[in-house]
């Protein structure tokens, strides 16, 4: 039998203003297209990524803030809003 991975969001801000994200949770429909919308609804461009589906969800990604936009967002809010893409409901672990 497959060993679960923990859950884990892992949110991190970068010196050249890039943000590191890792995410390792389970997995369930439409996961991933959440996890992308949610990162452009703050204004976070993808500029490297690997994800995997195969038993949990992972993902390690980098990105940038978008051209134009003015605000940083704030790691916190990162991670608030991809749990809540996750379907944990916004309640953070």
């Amino acid at each position: 039998m497959p060993m679960r991975n923990s859950t884990k969001f892992v949110i991190e801000k970068q010196g050249d203003g890039g943000t590191r994200i890792d995410i390792c949770c389970a997995t369930s429909p439409g996961v991933l297209i959440s996890t992308v919308s949610a990162l452009e609804v703050l204004g976070l461009e993808i500029e490297q990524c690997v994800v995997s589906c195969f038993g949990d969800f992972a993902m390690q990604a980098s990105c940038s803030q978008e051209e134009g936009r003015s605000r940083v967002t704030r790691t916190d809010e990162i991670k608030q809003a991809l749990f809540t893409s996750a379907g944990y409901g916004g309640r953070c672990l």
